[in-house]
């Protein structure tokens, strides 16, 4: 009988690979999906088994695009559009509080969310990011994170130079790590020069990292653009060369049909965030589209204060039936085209080979219970999980072969701790707001 680290059995087996599902059953060995088929259990000994019988297993979630510490400002400043959002709520208070303690407790309630929600994979941009590498191996996830650079000062920089100096600091210090991806992560194309766009990337090629920015995201930003530049963001963004395959730009929401050629010829990656840019009232990106022409999609919730959560199964709900409701054909996106947008596109987007239950993929796995009144009868896991599963749902996490989650108990984290914390940042909050 030939070892293995872990073998699951009896389940759904969702393989996010073009195949059919099937009940059958997946091994890991080494942190990596060693044997996907039935009947393994007669051929392997595995160290840890689970009986899925009855449950869905399918690859976890990648979440591109996020700022996981604005988890403690949830709830703030809503019904605003994202300019006033901006300006007269976040901004303000983030000059008042964020600090490495900060970013620390929130990214704790963050990834505990992530977890619960079937996230193995995030991609931040904030302040501090030190402090989230700390949490993010505590917990046992990945994460590509940003040192988020502006040309304004804050309580982590002055200017341009010394946000570009930081985040070069933090790039040398975690490339090749096996747990944070850095990357280069200007905030915008109008909270950023033309001079601060092109050193950042130019410290993106020098490192061969990614480069992520908000990206055409508002009527808004255009507007700025427009006054500042008298042009659109894609436009300037080409006028600058920085078209360029490691970008990520996340929302993407205003192209024209020029542009969306522009972005299919380049291979930059879009992080689609059909919720927060429903709530900011920003738009409905033209996701079917995008994909139609070939351009990779991934899927992110933005930060939990302008969302306001982090979960992938309703953000995935959510994209799939606004491309068909405003296309008005329910064919413009499929259930299965949606979980690989929400999984594989985003892995695959920062070099992870991941997101499919596949031989030889990094063991990046969630087990939903389908025992539950809104997954039966289960005619088709796929469709139902995409459609109907909901994030209570998820039992068990597993991430590189380690279990995070184990019978909807989070293993690396202490949760009573965590909500002590946003309590205690709470109360600050709410007696500056009163004050």
């Amino acid at each position: 009988m030939e070892k293995v680290d872990l073998l699951i059995t009896n389940g759904w087996i969702i393989t996010n690979d073009g195949g059919k599902s099937f009940v059958g059953d997946v091994a890991v060995k080494d942190g990596k999906i060693f044997k996907v088929g039935e009947g393994l259990r007669d051929s392997l000994e595995a160290e840890k088994n689970i009986d899925a019988n009855g449950k869905i297993v399918a690859p976890a979630f990648a979440n591109m695009h996020t700022h996981a510490a604005m988890n403690l400002f949830r709830g703030l400043g809503a019904d605003l559009p994202l300019m006033d959002w901006l300006t007269k709520v976040i901004w303000p208070l983030e000059r008042e509080f964020v600090s490495p303690e900060f970013v620390r407790d929130g990214v704790e309630l963050a990834i505990l969310e992530m977890i619960k929600g079937g996230t193995t994979f995030y991609l931040d941009m904030y302040f501090f990011e030190e402090a989230t590498a700390e949490v993010v191996k505590k917990a046992g996830i990945r994460a590509g994170l940003g040192f988020g650079i502006l040309d304004f000062p804050t309580k982590v920089a002055s200017c341009p130079e010394e946000y570009l100096k930081r985040a070069r600091d933090f790039v040398f210090h975690f490339k090749g790590d096996t747990e944070i991806i850095p990357v280069v992560a200007p905030h915008a194309v109008y909270t950023c020069s033309p001079q601060t766009l092109t050193k950042a990337m130019e410290l993106a090629e020098e490192f061969n990292v990614p480069y992520h920015i908000h990206l055409a995201e508002s009527q808004g930003e255009l507007a700025q653009v427009k006054e500042k530049y008298n042009t659109t963001p894609i436009r300037h963004m080409k006028n600058l060369d920085l078209l360029r395959d490691r970008v990520i730009g996340a929302h993407m929401v205003w192209l024209d049909e020029e542009e969306r050629e522009w972005v299919a010829q380049s291979g930059i990656k879009v992080a689609h965030c059909p919720e927060s840019n429903l709530k900011l009232g920003s738009g409905i990106a033209p996701v079917s589209d995008y994909v139609k022409r070939g351009i990779k999609v991934g899927l992110g919730t933005d930060g939990s204060a302008s969302n306001d959560n982090l979960n992938m199964l309703e953000e995935m709900a959510t994209m799939v039936k606004l491309q068909k409701g405003i296309t008005l054909d329910p064919t413009a996106l499929s259930a299965s085209q949606a979980l690989e947008i929400a999984t594989v596109n985003g892995f695959e987007s920062v070099g992870i080979k991941a997101g499919r239950i596949k031989e030889g993929y990094d063991a990046e796995i969630i087990i939903v219970d389908a025992q539950k009144p809104h997954l039966q009868p289960l005619y088709d896991p796929v469709a139902q999980l995409v459609y109907s599963a909901q994030a209570g749902d998820i039992q068990t996490v597993i991430s590189r072969g380690k279990i995070l989650m184990e019978n909807g108990k989070v293993l690396t984290l202490d949760e009573e701790e965590i909500y002590e914390k946003a309590n205690f940042w709470r109360k600050k909050i709410l007696a500056k707001l009163n004050g």
